[in-house]
């Protein structure tokens, strides 16, 4: 029994569960045009990925929101001003120095949720469910929380993310903190910790009566550092959009860099055309020196 209780131990020490993170620009096509600096503005239904506040602010009734990424990802959510469910499907990159070296591999244990042969050995998939819930504490400022069940590696658990916004005339600052319990999926050698990640912004939100119908520019930085795609990353995003024609059209771009060792860059440009009032068909490209940040995605959004 004692040997035994040893050996628990020191396999717990000795392989503690790989800590992995999501990308915060993995989700939210408009997000992604604007580089990933999207914590502050957070005005349609992917503030239940982003800022849980933001659902307070832009959307007038309702937002359906759905897309597709190009690594097999995919979203939806519906969001009302202090309400938000979702449904998301990313693609989560395994640190390879996390690989066990007995010759086995987490792809070898099977994934229900799988997005398909996208995910290859150093990848696996992970789906969300969530409901987003909020308070306007005074008048200018709200505090949210998305509760959520994650699935992956075969194993569910349960987590929150919580997202506070403050608005005062054109300026938005917010703050959002995802993955709070840090769940861990999976056993042994094989298990992940998916990581606490923290980030704040602010923006500048305009609407204007000239060529330019709204104006919005925002800056993101990480307030933590988190394992991401084989090493550290701590963003720092800077992006804009604008939109004209009576908001029929919708352009956006920026870029950012990891502030941490290595330094990689990236910059992303994304489109938004509305063809029939309240019907917005949205696409973005980002490229960064890191190709792990390839990647296009399509997205249609309803409001009403």
């Amino acid at each position: 029994m004692g040997r035994t209780f040893r050996l628990v131990v020191c396999a717990l020490v000795l392989c503690p569960p790989a800590a992995m993170a999501q990308r915060f620009d993995d989700v939210g096509v408009r997000a992604q045009g604007m580089g990933g600096a999207f914590v502050a503005v957070a005005d349609d239904a992917t503030a239940t990925w982003w800022n849980p506040a933001g659902l307070a602010y832009g959307l007038t009734l309702v937002d359906l929101s759905a897309s597709i990424l190009k690594d097999g990802g995919r979203s939806i959510a519906l969001g009302f001003p202090s309400l938000g469910l979702s449904y998301y499907r990313i693609k989560i990159r395994q640190i390879p120095s996390a690989i066990p070296t007995t010759g086995t591999s987490p792809s070898g244990r099977q994934d229900n949720g799988a997005v398909g042969s996208d995910l290859s050995s150093d990848a696996f998939g992970l789906s969300q469910f969530g409901a987003t819930v909020g308070q306007s504490l005074t008048r200018h400022f709200v505090l949210a929380t998305t509760f959520k069940l994650e699935n992956a590696l075969d194993d569910t658990r349960a987590d929150i993310d919580v997202g506070a916004m403050g608005a005062f005339g054109a300026m938005r600052v917010g703050v959002t903190v995802r993955n709070v319990r840090q769940p861990t999926f999976g056993a042994g050698a094989s298990a992940y910790e998916l990581s606490r990640r923290a980030r704040a912004g602010v923006a500048l939100v305009h609407t204007s009566s000239g060529p330019f119908d709204r104006i919005v520019v925002a800056v993101d930085a990480d307030l933590t550092s988190s394992p991401v795609a084989g090493g550290d990353e701590r963003v720092v995003a800077a992006g804009g959009e604008i939109w004209l024609r009576g908001r029929r059209v919708g352009v956006r771009g920026g870029g950012g860099f990891n502030a941490l060792a290595g330094g990689e860059a990236f910059g992303a440009f994304g489109l938004t055309v509305v063809p029939y009032p309240r019907l917005n068909l949205d696409g973005a490209v980002t490229r960064g020196s890191d190709s792990t940040r390839d990647r296009w995605s399509l997205g249609v959004r309803l409001t009403f």
